[in-house]
């Protein structure tokens, strides 16, 4: 018949395409995979849980374990300890430019207390601003900080009001990130012109004042640049105002933001004033610029300094909790200093305000301050200064990437073509382990929808078995899963469709429920 001579035609065709299809969706797994473990498969084998990558350290680093400090380097240079009490901190928090230069007395009281009260235990502030405020560069009470050119005379009563806000922070136990002066992407939004326009001299010169009025405080980091371009030709002056500060004070840690989706050693390099790496990357780009800076040579330890903010670019409160996961368990162990509301961190002022916006007072307790909270119970209820990301998938080693086979092509070709880190989906799971094995935890944004599996040899413990919970990011509450067996492989589904935290825990480390107790 002739449909059964025709069908007899095209079959040896059907057949071709099959094999083609398979061939290439075959060649498309080996190059992946191939891509994931040369660029990324730098964890730990699950054969030998205890054959870590660690990355490289400095051989000398200006400041470790600075006295009377409540964030200072630990001895080794890896982690943040608070000096007075010896013990390891993790960073919860806040961007609040504006802080200093917009609030009076009493709102900043306000301010400080209700993050203190909700673990915040890091703001982000800048000391002089020529734009985010209502009366531009004046503070709340008419004061300037310069009485001549941009960094120079500096006034004394504005700086008066500087020095009550730091200590006023040090009173609520909140270490404040200081930022001299925000450069600015671009004019107007910071002092990228006076930056450009002033010589290194001067800048050195107001380094110097900076360092000596501060360096008894216990409660500064300095924070250099903001959204600094090394295209805007801005570097060497802000080297010259870091050294300035440096030359006076041989106590407080320095940090710079540089590029946005870049770190700060991407953007100044291993510059000997740089102590920590502030990463600022945002949404999607996160896991993987984390995980590259955390393997990097020359490293510094890491920390979120900055992300997309709430009520900002239209991000859900998944996305703004999944920037905070993600990026603590994929290197940035330090903590999340990344998180910002809108318009929190400028105090619904400046020429940023709109008429709609929210009072910032109403935004104290935002679903995102709500859940930042959370995630710095979380993590101090476990070994956050040891965590290690399994950023080659030899913990979670299965149902992390949420890409399509098609998507996962077309980004391992871009990440490849540009020399980019490979970018998970937008509901990927991470996950990270401490480095004696005591706990491993994972992050599931897509909640039921994914199931994710777990090499349970991973977990160490005396007795080969294990606890695990699931971890609400919401609303702070735990569950209790059950005990396992420290071999082989084990899925866990989340409970709901909503993001989800897995944590496993060694037996016999008897710890307490995620988010519970400090540890």
């Amino acid at each position: 018949m002739p449909v059964a001579n025709q069908n007899r035609r095209k079959t040896p065709w059907l057949w071709i395409v099959a094999l083609i299809g398979l061939a290439l969706v075959a060649l498309a797994g080996v190059f992946i995979f191939h891509y994931h473990a040369s660029i990324f498969d730098q964890g730990f084998s699950t054969a030998d849980a205890l054959n870590l990558a660690q990355p490289p350290t400095r051989d000398k680093r200006p400041i470790l374990s600075a006295p009377g400090q409540f964030m200072t380097l630990d001895p080794t240079g890896r982690f943040l300890i608070n000096s007075i009490t010896g013990k390891p901190v993790f960073i919860t928090g806040d961007a609040a430019s504006s802080l200093i230069v917009q609030l009076d007395n009493s709102d900043a009281e306000l301010y400080l207390s209700d993050r203190a009260s909700r673990g915040f235990n890091y703001v982000w502030s800048l000391a002089a601003d020529n734009y985010y405020q209502a009366n531009a560069p004046k503070n709340y009470y008419g004061d300037s900080p310069f009485d001549g050119p941009d960094f120079t005379h500096e006034d004394p009563r504005y700086w008066a009001h500087v020095d009550y806000i730091l200590q006023r922070a040090a009173v609520h136990g909140i270490t404040i990130a200081l930022s001299p002066a925000f450069v600015g992407v671009q004019l107007p939004g910071g002092y990228l012109a006076s930056y450009q326009n002033t010589p290194e001299s001067v800048l050195y010169a107001y380094g110097e004042f900076l360092g000596r009025r501060y360096r008894n405080l216990p409660n500064i980091i300095w924070a250099i640049g903001g959204d600094a371009d090394p295209e805007m030709g801005i570097l060497p002056q802000l080297t010259a105002l870091a050294s300035g500060i440096r030359s006076e004070d041989k106590v407080h840690l320095m940090v710079a933001e540089g590029k946005g989706q870049h770190s700060a050693l991407e953007t100044f390099g291993a510059v000997p004033w740089l102590d920590l790496n502030w990463l600022y990357f945002h949404e999607t780009n996160i896991p993987g610029g984390a995980a590259a800076n955390y393997f990097r040579s020359p490293w510094l330890p890491a920390f979120l300094g900055e992300a997309g903010y709430e009520n900002t670019t239209s991000l859900s409160g998944l996305q703004v909790r999944e920037q905070g996961y993600w990026g603590i368990l994929s290197g940035a162990y330090l903590g999340n200093g990344g998180f910002g509301n809108s318009p929190l961190w400028y105090f619904r002022a400046g020429p940023g305000a709109l008429p709609n916006d929210p009072t910032w007072q109403s935004q104290l307790g935002s679903a995102g301050s709500i859940c930042q909270m959370y995630l710095g119970r979380l993590f101090r209820s476990r070994e956050h200064w040891k965590l290690v990301p399994d950023a080659g998938h030899s913990v979670l080693i299965g149902g992390y990437d949420s890409r399509s086979l098609l998507s996962s092509i077309g980004e391992s070709i871009r990440s490849l073509v540009r020399g980019k880190p490979y970018r998970l989906g937008s509901a990927s799971s991470v996950a990270a382990r401490t480095s004696d094995g005591q706990t491993i935890i994972a992050y599931v944004p897509n909640g039921a929808a994914a199931t994710i599996t777990i090499a349970m040899s991973a977990v160490v413990d005396p007795t080969s078995q294990a606890k695990s919970w699931w971890f609400n990011p919401r609303d702070g509450s735990s569950r209790l899963i059950g005990d396992f067996a420290t071999h082989g492989t084990r899925q866990f589904t989340p409970p709901d469709r909503d993001d989800w935290v897995l944590v496993i825990d060694s037996l016999s480390a008897n710890l307490p429920a995620p988010g519970s107790t400090n540890l």
